[in-house]
């Protein structure tokens, strides 16, 4: 038996990789994940479909839809018709009302012109100077305020309702700095609406009621000129008796007048504010036919929009794979493994040519699938291991694959049987079991059985065929579950023996139970690890290296698994290859 091998070693240096080659290993390992690209590109074709195809058909039935239902449409005609009417109307009144004032005003002329009275007072006396100042002064007023609502009522602008409320005669009452205030307010709110443009609801109606409050100051300067009038009147001379006896004509109403054309300008305004509504409800309909005819307007075929959701469908499936790829690499080649890792990359195991050989004889054609211990990869790993010189070979094979280190291990015993060395193989991982589905046997006993005491060493040693005239022992790994510590204490008890019947044990481990230091504990703790081209990752990789050296084992170098998955649930049942076996022998 050789001694133990040292622990430590050298680590191979790892050289700075050309950006070219890192990319090309990143876009091999995204194109081996046929699956999920697949799977993201369905995902992404069904969304493109959609996205070209059967929107666009629904927005031409949107489109046909809008433009067909015109009666949905606000008719404009009708509402500009009574905006007309309603302008018409409120012209008429107010000229109505322009022509009465003029009425009132030719009559309080030719009333006071036929005779110059001398100056006296109502009561004969006649009148001093302070009183006829006064009487000047109020008559300035009355005719400054008679020609401010004149312009006011001529020119219904803001401008001339707020000289009307500034006017002398004006100031001093409350109401009207209130209403010039909120005159002021509304003029404001009405700039900034009227600087965007268009016609608006929210401005027609600040108009409005701008309108209203400029009515109320020409009210309430209306009521401030007949005051100052009835004080003039006391203050003038009184009425000649031929003018008294002269017949007098009525004077027209001027305030029916002012209801009238208030209410005309009420019409007028919610005529404006409905054709407003409706001219912008038109807008939107415009707006809305605009986007659906934008939408449906695909000039291109719909085989050639299938065709583009095809393509997009594939980049986007294999660049979400090579994003993933990118943000987590995954081995790709046996030299981007050792620069990673800095161990030897032992073996590459490719997928099986097809062989004559094997189709020759019967008991090759019922042994196991993945058998092949003449490929160049399992040779290189046999030649890496077995070292001239050396007696006994102890190896123990893991991997995040149960299935791949038992197939190794497998071909390695294979190889050295051939070598003419007795070799056993013991599968220590009871959970997978994955030495007996390769070597298609029955379950039965095995190291759960011999850690436990209730069987023996030759009960559970089993002869598996590997070819005409080839053959190992196999010990399973038995039924139930058990603890490393079990397995552990019984290799340590049992190793001189078995080192003593066979030249080569291969112990096939979890992953699990070489992390927790199980091949530490053998006279020769030589560990190969089997990883996964395009699965397994490199941080994972040189974790799980590390990790092995810390358990004091000896990781001898990397196989890499370069093919697909085995599947051990697709190889025929074990009771038929075992008929073909018998019948072979």
């Amino acid at each position: 038996m050789s001694s133990r091998r040292p622990q430590s070693r050298r680590r191979l240096a790892r050289p700075l990789s050309a950006s070219v080659a890192w990319i090309a290993a990143r876009a091999t390992n995204a194109l081996r994940r046929t699956i999920f690209v697949a799977t993201v590109s369905i995902g992404a074709f069904a969304v493109a479909l959609v996205a070209l195809v059967i929107v666009p058909q629904q927005a031409r039935k949107a489109a046909a839809a809008i433009t067909t239902n015109a009666l949905a449409r606000p008719d404009t005609e009708h509402s500009a018709a009574l905006l007309a009417q309603a302008e018409t109307r409120a012209a008429m009144s107010e000229a109505a009302l322009v022509a009465a004032r003029a009425e009132v005003v030719t009559l309080m002329t030719a009333a006071s012109a036929p005779t110059a009275a001398p100056d006296a007072a109502s009561g004969g006396d006649t009148l001093n100077p302070v009183a006829r100042s006064r009487r000047d002064t109020l008559a300035a007023q009355a005719g400054l305020l008679g020609r401010l609502i004149s312009r006011s009522e001529n020119a219904p602008l803001l401008a001339s309702y707020r000289a009307l409320a500034l006017a002398g005669p004006m100031q001093g009452d409350a109401r009207v700095r209130q209403l010039l205030d909120s005159l002021i307010e509304i003029e404001r709110e009405r700039d900034s609406y009227s600087a965007v443009g268009g016609v608006d609801p929210v401005f027609v109606a600040l108009t409005a009621r701008a309108n209203e409050l400029g009515r109320s100051i020409e009210a309430v300067a209306d009521a401030k000129r007949t005051a100052i009038r009835r004080e003039i009147a006391t203050l003038e001379p009184g009425i000649p008796v031929a003018l008294a006896a002269a017949p007098r004509r009525m004077l027209p109403d001027t305030l029916a007048r002012v209801k009238e054309r208030r209410d005309a300008r009420i019409a007028s305004s919610s005529a404006a504010a409905e054709l407003a509504r409706e001219r912008s409800e038109l807008i939107r309909l415009d707006e809305q036919e605009a986007r659906a005819r934008e939408l449906a307007n695909v000039g291109a075929s719909p085989q050639a929009m299938l065709a583009a959701a095809l393509v997009f469908g594939a980049i986007f499936g294999f660049g979400v794979a090579l994003l993933d790829e990118v943000r987590n690499p995954r081995i790709s080649n046996a030299r981007e493994a050792e620069r990673a890792s800095g161990v030897r990359v032992l073996g590459v195991i490719r997928p099986l040519p097809p062989s004559p050989e094997r189709g020759r004889r019967s008991a090759e054609r019922a042994g196991p699938t993945y058998i092949d211990p003449g490929a160049d990869g399992h040779q290189l790993i046999y030649q890496a291991i077995v070292t001239a010189g050396v007696g006994t070979v102890m190896l123990t094979v893991t991997s995040d694959l149960p299935a791949v280190s038992a197939i190794v291990a497998i071909n390695f015993a294979a190889i050295a049987s051939d070598e003419a060395r007795s070799t056993v193989l013991i599968d220590t991982d009871p959970v997978a079991a994955s030495v007996m589905a390769s070597l298609r046997l029955r379950p039965g006993a095995g190291v759960t059985e011999l850690a436990t005491g209730t069987a023996r060493w030759g009960e559970v040693t089993r002869a598996a065929q590997l070819g005409r005239d080839r053959s190992i022992d196999v010990i399973p790994s038995g039924e139930g579950p058990l603890t490393m510590g079990k397995i552990a204490t019984l290799l340590n008890h049992d190793v001189g023996r078995l080192t003593r019947q066979y030249d080569a044990i291969v112990l096939v481990s979890a992953l699990e139970q070489v992390l927790e230091g199980l091949p530490s504990g053998l006279p020769i703790s030589d560990v190969i690890y089997c990883v996964r081209t395009g699965q397994t990752t490199i941080a994972t990789l040189s974790a799980v290296l590390s990790d092995i050296e810390k358990t004091g084992a000896h990781c001898r170098g990397i196989v890499i698994w370069d093919a697909p998955d085995p599947i051990l649930a697709d190889l025929r049942p074990v009771e038929a290859a075992e008929r073909v076996l018998v019948e072979a022998s």
